[in-house]
């Protein structure tokens, strides 16, 4: 009894191990199946020596067709897995026909025809005009070389005439003073002053011309120097009414000439 027991663990032991064996060999060949290589012949030969390995006695007991069914049971996915032939990819085929997309065409928006700037409006050129005298005869600046004498004997003959005075200006176109009084004497202010009520004459003595001085020594007394202007106011008869020379300048300005000229109109 305990011989027959042996018996039946070893017949046991080794059904267990041809199963382990089978199990082995079946999935070594799905594995090679699934990455695409073949077993070699020696494999092949190996795999049938172990199937074909004998069975058991038929007194080893009902253990052993237990292990060949699970042999056969996980040999199934083996011949599954060789069935299935592998996958390839399609190829492109030359002859399918290739789409192109069309070319995007992009309308250029016409220029505008070129427009030439109109030119810059110009200013009028002014044209600067010599001072003009009004009825007083009065003009800036000092005349070189005129008849300072015959000038004086008219305005006053024209004074004679309309009863206004003579008003004679004694200076030099380099006065500094003097350009001061030509530009109070052509304001409107001023200017109507001389207008209403002298004649004037502009002498020149900044050119040491003798005869100019000859005249500035008949009206104004005394020696020494002559501080410019030099204002000589005459009646109509040509006598002298006041001088500069004597009782000094009134301030150049506006107020200060139309004062002395309202005082000896």
């Amino acid at each position: 009894m305990a011989a027959h027991r042996r018996k039946q663990r070893t017949a046991g032991i080794q059904g267990f191990v041809r199963f382990s064996a089978v199990s082995l060999t079946v999935a070594s060949a799905a594995v090679a199946t699934a990455c695409g290589v073949g077993g070699s012949k020696n494999d092949a030969a190996q795999n049938v020596s172990v199937a074909a390995a004998p069975d058991a006695p038929a007194d080893q007991g009902t253990g052993a067709p237990a292990p060949m069914e699970a042999a056969t049971a996980s040999a199934s996915p083996t011949a599954a897995a060789t069935s299935v032939p592998p996958t390839t990819r399609p190829s492109p085929s030359a002859s399918s026909p290739v789409v192109k997309r069309p070319a995007a065409t992009t309308r250029t928006a016409p220029r505008p025809a070129g427009t030439t700037a109109a030119p810059a409006p110009t200013k009028p050129a002014v044209k600067k005009s010599a001072p003009v005298s009004g009825s007083s005869g009065f003009t800036s600046g000092y005349p070189t070389g005129a008849n300072a004498r015959g000038a004086v004997e008219a305005a006053v003959a024209a004074a004679k005439a309309d009863g206004k005075k003579v008003l004679i200006d004694f200076g030099a176109n380099w006065c500094g003073n003097c350009k001061a009084a030509d530009r109070v004497f052509a304001t409107s202010g001023v200017g109507a002053l001389l207008d209403a009520s002298y004649h004037v004459v502009k002498v020149d003595i900044g050119s040491q011309d003798s005869s100019a001085f000859d005249l500035l020594r008949d009206y104004c007394s005394g020696e020494g120097a002559y501080k410019m202007p030099v204002l000589v106011v005459l009646d109509g008869n040509g006598k002298v009414v006041t001088e500069t020379h004597s009782t000094g300048n009134p301030e150049l300005t506006e107020t200060g000439l139309g004062a002395f000229l309202r005082k000896w109109a």
